[in-house]
């Protein structure tokens, strides 16, 4: 039967695929001899970070390098110390770069269809945005400045609820907002994507939202009656 042979050939192939090994830690110290900072051993810095992109085939802007951030738990954006390097290392798949590469694409896919399936599995990928709320704005700010949040939204949020990022950038951009974006209206922007229509026709505005929200509301709503 053409469907059964086609089944087992499918079977046959997902077990000849050999899945990558934990990361060894001999692994993760030649990378960080590599691309440590010549001046401080304790730290890769931008032109170690550039470095390693280059060699792996990515932009340091790629949303994969912001998995690698997260994954590796890095407190300063262009940066990670050692610690976080081989405490990160230790918990990955992979024992070269190409695995590595690899290995972030397919954490990266698993982190977007848990947002998309709307179950437990979307946990991961709202630990993903938080996480980058924190690692992206500026030292001792508690605000991630707009420009930042837009780029990051678009690379993050996009792939899942394109028209409110849309939508949310440009209202963003046109107030000019000049105090940037607190974690909690980071946050609740996440769960207005989840919850909230794109013509935001189904918004409660009862008090549990942000104020900026609400005003991003209206501006949708009034952009729909203009046209």
């Amino acid at each position: 039967v053409p469907s059964r042979a086609l089944a087992m050939k499918r079977v046959k192939g997902v077990f000849a695929r050999k899945s990558p090994g934990p990361s060894t830690p001999k692994f993760a110290e030649q990378l960080w001899d590599k691309y440590k900072d010549p001046k401080n051993a304790e730290s890769i810095g931008p032109e170690g970070v550039e470095a390693f992109c280059a060699d792996i085939g990515l932009e340091p802007s790629d949303v994969h390098i912001l998995v690698l951030a997260w994954r590796l738990d890095a407190s300063r954006m262009g940066y990670f110390t050692h610690v976080e390097w081989t405490n990160g290392f230790a918990k990955l798949s992979a024992s070269s770069l190409p695995e590595l590469k690899a290995w972030l694409e397919r954490t990266y896919q698993e982190t977007l269809h848990g947002a998309k399936a709307m179950h437990s599995g979307a946990d991961a990928f709202r630990n993903f945005y938080a996480f980058a709320h924190r690692y992206c704005r500026d030292d001792n700010k508690r605000n991630l400045d707009c420009e930042t949040a837009c780029a990051m939204m678009s690379m993050m949020v996009s792939p899942l609820y394109p028209k409110h990022v849309e939508q949310f950038t440009a209202y963003l951009m046109k107030m000019n907002r000049q105090h940037g974006i607190n974690q909690d209206e980071w946050m609740c922007f996440w769960e207005l994507c989840r919850s909230v229509k794109d013509d935001c026709s189904n918004y409660a505005d009862d008090g549990a939202w942000p104020i900026l929200l609400d005003e991003y509301v209206e501006f949708v709503q009034q952009q729909a009656k203009g046209k």
